[in-house]
C-alpha cells in the first residue's frame, strides 16, 4: 500500500512519545506524523488530510477528550484511535462516548491491538471510497444514458474552449441557473463543497508528498496569518521549499482539482449537455444587454462555440 494511504496523524505533547511511537508503527507499515500541540489539530487534518488520528487524552494544552469532540464535529468520517495513561474505564467509556472508535493504555508494550484498530480504521476508509468510485460510476453510466436516449451530443471537453465577455462571473451563472429552475439551492451547495474540497491547499499536497513536516507546516502557517503572504512564499522564505518545488505543488494541485462544472455534473444536478445550453443562453442575454445594436460580425463568440466552452478557473495558490 502506498504509504501516503497509511498516514496517521499522532497527537501527543510528548515528543519522546511521539518519537518512539513512529518507530514502532513503522515495522508495521505505518506512518506516523507528530502534532505536540493539540491546539493545532485543525490546520493539521486540513492541511495533512489524514484520516486516523492517535490521540493521547492527558495533555495540559488542550484534554484529550476534548480535542475528540472537536475533531467528530469537523469530520465525523476521521478515525480517532485513544491513548491514555490512566487506567481508568471512566474514561474510555468517555471517550468511546465521544466517538472514538477504540482506547488504548500506555505504554502498550504489546502494539499488535493497536495495528488491529490501525487496520480495521484503514479497512473501512477503503470500502468507503469503493463505495463512493462506485456510486460516481454509476452516474456517468446513467449520464451517458440520457444523452443516448436524447440523443444529446456529448460534451468532450470541459476546459475552456475560448474568451468570454470581459467581466463574465461564475456566480453569476450560478444565479442564472437558479433563477431558470435547472439547479435547486440544495444541489448547488453541495456542487460548491464537492469543488471547495477538491483544490486541496498546496501546503496539503507538499505534507502528503513529504516535503516538509506537520511542525514546519505549521509555522509557515501562523507566519501567513500574521504576514498575510501566500504559502509558497513563506515556506520559500524559511528555507522549507524551494522555488521549483512550489511551481510543482502548484502543478500538482492544477491536476487534483476538478472545475465548477464538473462539480455540478458530479451531484447529478445538470447534464453536460444541459449545462452548455443554458450558458449560451446565458452569454446571449450579457451580449444583448451589454450591445444591443451590435451587428452579428460583432459578436465574440458564436453559439457552436459557446455550446462547446466553459468558463476558466485558474487555480489559485491556496494555504
Amino acid at each position: 500500500m502506498d504509504p501516503n494511504q497509511r498516514r496517521i496523524l499522532h497527537i501527543d505533547d510528548d515528543p519522546s512519545i511521539t518519537r518512539l511511537m513512529r518507530a514502532r508503527l513503522k515495522r508495521h507499515d505505518y506512518f506516523t506524523d507528530e502534532l505536540n500541540d493539540p491546539t493545532c489539530w485543525r490546520g493539521a487534518l486540513v492541511n495533512g488530510g489524514y484520516r486516523v488520528v492517535l490521540l493521547d487524552v492527558e495533555m495540559p494544552q488542550m484534554n484529550g477528550l476534548e480535542v475528540v469532540q472537536q475533531i467528530k464535529r469537523f469530520d465525523i468520517g476521521i478515525a480517532v484511535i485513544m491513548f491514555t495513561s490512566k487506567l481508568k474505564m471512566s474514561i474510555v467509556l468517555e471517550a468511546l462516548g465521544y466517538g472514538a472508535e477504540f482506547c488504548f493504555f500506555k505504554p502498550a508494550e504489546d502494539l499488535q491491538p493497536i495495528i488491529d484498530a490501525f487496520d480495521a480504521s484503514f479497512n473501512r476508509i477503503t470500502h468507503w471510497h469503493q463505495a463512493a468510485s462506485f456510486a460516481a460510476q454509476q452516474l456517468r453510466i446513467e449520464q451517458k444514458t440520457y444523452q443516448i436516449k436524447h440523443k444529446s451530443e456529448p460534451v468532450s471537453d470541459t476546459s475552456v474552449a475560448g474568451q468570454f465577455p470581459p467581466g463574465f462571473e461564475w456566480s453569476a451563472f450560478e444565479n442564472y441557473l437558479l433563477k431558470r429552475g435547472a439547479i435547486s439551492p440544495q444541489l448547488l451547495e453541495l456542487a460548491r463543497a464537492a469543488f471547495n474540497r477538491s483544490v486541496k491547499p498546496i501546503g496539503q499536497i507538499a505534507l502528503h508528498h513529504r516535503y516538509i513536516s506537520v511542525a514546519d507546516l505549521m509555522q509557515v502557517l501562523q507566519r501567513q496569518t500574521e504576514t498575510q503572504t501566500r504559502f509558497g512564499d513563506t515556506a520559500v522564505e524559511f528555507g522549507f521549499l524551494t522555488n521549483e518545488q512550489v511551481e510543482e505543488l502548484l502543478n500538482r494541485q492544477k491536476h487534483l482539482s476538478i472545475t465548477p462544472q464538473e462539480a455540478i455534473y458530479t451531484v447529478g444536478a445538470v447534464t453536460p449537455a444541459h449545462l452548455s445550453r443554458y450558458l449560451a443562453d446565458f452569454l446571449r442575454d450579457i451580449e444583448a444587454a451589454e450591445t444591443p445594436s451590435a451587428s452579428p460580425a460583432d459578436v465574440i463568440p458564436t453559439v457552436s462555440q459557446l455550446t462547446k466552452t466553459f468558463p476558466s478557473h485558474p487555480v489559485q495558490e491556496l494555504s
